[in-house]
């Protein structure tokens, strides 16, 4: 090899390259692979000449011209193309030599592994099957759609818990790993850091937050000092320029006064002649002073302080245990929670309420209303609209003469719901599957939809042979399809029909089971659909 003397910093003189440095400068890769020793030379030479050593006379032969170029279809890969026919002799040694490969067993190519051979003697592998079958005990449906609720659920994957902690290692959100230190000994209440001092009054808050002398520490020139003072706001305090809020008087604000105005969008889009509703508009605001008061008391309610404490506390001052308190002494003891109330919003909604009545509140009541886990209170509609304003037609209606209007008030507000809750509620069929009634709605199974029954057609399902009716709807319902009941025999399925089903009512497929029991009259083989 070439030389590399003084063409590279060695910046690293502890680590030793692999291998012998080279110092030789005319060492080259071509003068490496044309060294031969004297012997190699020698054997050579021999095997041009085509001398041999036991023969005094050489013997001179020509080399044979090696141009495969002008070869034609003669070339090497010939044998390889055009393999010789071997006779059944020599293929069946070629087989038994390849027998002792493991690959000629277990890794056919092309094919898979052969279990025969470890396989009992008349065993066929395409027939038996090994192992115990399967319990199918329940269906895809249960799988999919269980009846179980979430609660149920979450308590069963709690079972056997501490096991999978050693097991799997499971661990719940938030949960503390266990890792049983047994040396050194571990104290699981241990701390690190130096321990704080606290106290319960905050006097050490009020020592760190509050400054041991106001004045600025630093010297600067007075008339410096006194600008600032005048410019600029202190910490905590609100931005007084020139010392404004000396001259101005107590709880003075700033910025023009808010005044609503009579006529806002909403009055302006009514008809002319119908005033507004002043109590409408007080309404409106005392709700969003009663909403922003519950969001408070929401963030407020913690470990600490619950809705429960505070019905205690105002326990503690009802002496005479009659519901109600003052609303002085109520709001002194809010006062002690902090709660922020707007009384000149907040009293008069308690008072339509009927919660404030001559300066007493029924405390329990106002607890009910403001307590988030319950249902919100359900206000009065106001008609601030006058009954002959509330329905009129419009130009396009008199041009086109739609005079019919549509009362929409008992319908669904976009569509039919897929959980019909305006709906009675439906029985459960023996053997039926309370997931049916109510997480699918109305459709039914897709082999009904796909072969739908006479009943489908007219617009009934299943589900409306299981609605629980009364004993008119049933009696009609029976006479209007070709059966003809007298009253004793009715009395009596009715009673009996009730005890099946155990909700007060009965549904049809109870009545007509009942109905084929005691083996009523029968059918009418016709009957007239106008009547039906």
């Amino acid at each position: 090899m070439a030389s590399n003397k003084h063409k590279f910093i060695d910046r690293t003189p502890l680590i030793l390259a692999a291998g012998k440095r080279s110092n030789d400068t005319e060492d080259s890769v071509a003068n490496c692979l044309k060294n031969y020793s004297i012997a190699d030379t020698s054997e050579a030479l021999k095997y041009v000449a085509n001398m041999d050593e036991k023969k005094n006379k050489p013997q001179f032969e020509t080399e044979k011209y090696k141009n495969t170029m002008r070869k034609g279809i003669f070339t090497e890969i010939k044998p390889i193309l055009q393999p010789k026919v071997k006779t059944r002799y020599q293929s069946l040694i070629n087989e038994l030599k390849e027998t002792t490969y493991e690959s000629h067993w277990n890794k056919v190519l092309g094919k898979g592994r052969d279990p025969i051979p470890g396989l009992p003697k008349g065993l066929n592998p395409l027939e038996v099957t090994f192992g115990i079958q399967s319990n199918k005990d329940e269906s895809v449906k249960e799988l999919i759609n269980p009846s179980k609720g979430v609660y149920q659920i979450l308590t069963e994957s709690q079972i056997g818990h501490d096991l999978y902690k050693k097991s799997h290692n499971n661990y719940n959100a938030g949960e503390r790993i266990c890792r049983n230190y047994l040396t050194p000994a571990f104290d699981s209440t241990k701390r690190f850091g130096e321990h704080s001092r606290y106290d319960p009054r905050g006097i050490w808050v009020r020592c760190a937050c509050t400054w041991h002398q106001n004045e600025p520490v630093v010297f600067v020139n007075k008339i410096q000092a006194d600008f600032l003072n005048r410019t600029r706001s202190r910490l905590g305090e609100c931005l007084t320029p020139n010392n404004i809020k000396k001259q101005l008087p107590e709880n003075f604000v700033f910025g023009k006064p808010y005044k609503r105005e009579l006529y806002r969008i909403e009055e302006l889009l009514k008809d002319s002649n119908c005033p507004p509703c002043e109590f409408k508009r007080d309404l409106k605001r005392w709700l969003t002073s009663f909403n922003t008061l519950k969001t408070f008391i929401r963030r407020k309610v913690n470990i600490e302080f619950t809705l429960e404490d505070l019905c205690q506390r105002l326990l503690y001052y009802d002496k005479e245990k009659c519901g109600t308190l003052p609303l002085e002494v109520f709001y002194d003891v809010c006062a002690c929670y902090h709660f922020l109330f707007d009384k000149e919003n907040l009293e008069p909604f308690l008072q339509l309420l009927s919660i404030i009545c001559n300066d007493r509140i029924e405390y329990k009541r106002f607890l009910d209303i403001v307590n988030y886990k319950k249902e919100p209170i359900q206000l009065m509609k106001l008609q601030d609209i006058p009954e002959q304003n509330q329905y009129y037609l419009t130009s396009s209606q008199a041009a086109v003469c739609d005079y019919v209007i549509i009362n929409n008030v008992n319908s669904p507000t976009a569509g039919i719901p897929s959980i019909r809750n305006d709906l009675s509620r439906p029985t459960v069929p023996l053997g039926g599957c309370r997931a049916d009634l109510e997480n699918l709605g109305e459709d039914c199974s897709a082999g009904i939809l796909l072969n739908p029954s006479i009943y489908l057609n007219y617009g009934l399902s299943f589900r409306d042979f299981f609605i629980p009716r009364n004993q008119n709807v049933i009696r009609s319902l029976f006479e209007k399809a070709g059966y003809k009941i007298n009253d004793t025999i009715f009395e009596k399925l009715w009673l009996e029909s009730i005890e099946h089903d155990k909700t007060g009512l009965v549904c049809v497929d109870t009545f007509h089971k009942m109905l084929e029991k005691h083996n009523g009259e029968k059918k009418k083989l016709i009957v007239d659909e106008a009547t039906c």
